[in-house]
């Protein structure tokens, strides 16, 4: 019956014990048979019924296991035909999952934080020290030659004037200074 349903099956709560003290029973019978037959008889059984005794327990195992897991994730399984021990394993493995995922995600949690602390720290993103990098490392700069209007590398529209005096970013003003159009006076730190 265990092996064919979904569900744990109803087994009396001595189940164990008395399957234990049955093949103890089978031991006793066995250490005083005379007969090589039956003992052979009686050690195939005892062998039998060990196999059997394991495969109920393995599947009853399996499906506490189960139990366990939808319990976690919010299912409201029926736990009626566990005996004693097995509820006990039902909860030693639910608490388990329980501070496994506590653990898991807090730890998550914490290396997120400390990634986002280590981002602020080292720099925010690519693009923030960039749009930095232009605001700090910028020229005062003339312009020697009328320029038709263009759009800066800040993205800004210049329309300069020859002896127009004005700060731009490092990158924008070394360009312009290649082409010959303006002239550097002083950095500003």
């Amino acid at each position: 019956m265990e092996k064919n349903s979904s569900v744990l099956t109803d087994i009396p709560t001595d189940f164990y014990e008395s399957l234990s003290e049955f093949i103890e029973e089978l031991n006793i019978r066995y250490g005083k048979e005379s007969s090589d037959q039956k003992k052979t008889l009686i050690n195939d059984e005892m062998q039998n019924i060990k196999k059997i005794a394991d495969n109920i327990y393995e599947q009853r195992e399996k499906k506490i296991l189960l139990l366990a897991i939808s319990s976690i994730r919010g299912g409201n399984p029926d736990l009626k035909n566990m005996i004693s021990f097995e509820k006990d394993l039902f909860d030693s493995v639910y608490q388990k999952m329980i501070d496994s995922r506590e653990k898991i995600i807090k730890k998550n949690k914490t290396e997120h934080k400390k990634e986002d602390s280590k981002l602020t720290e080292e720099g925010k993103t690519t693009q923030t020290k960039k749009e930095e990098s232009k605001k700090t490392d910028s020229i005062i700069a003339r312009v020697t030659k009328e320029i038709p209007e263009f759009i800066g590398t800040d993205e800004k529209r210049y329309n300069l004037r020859k002896n127009d005096v004005l700060s731009l970013s490092e990158d924008m003003g070394k360009t312009l200074e290649k082409r010959g159009v303006i002239d550097k006076v002083d950095y500003l730190p």
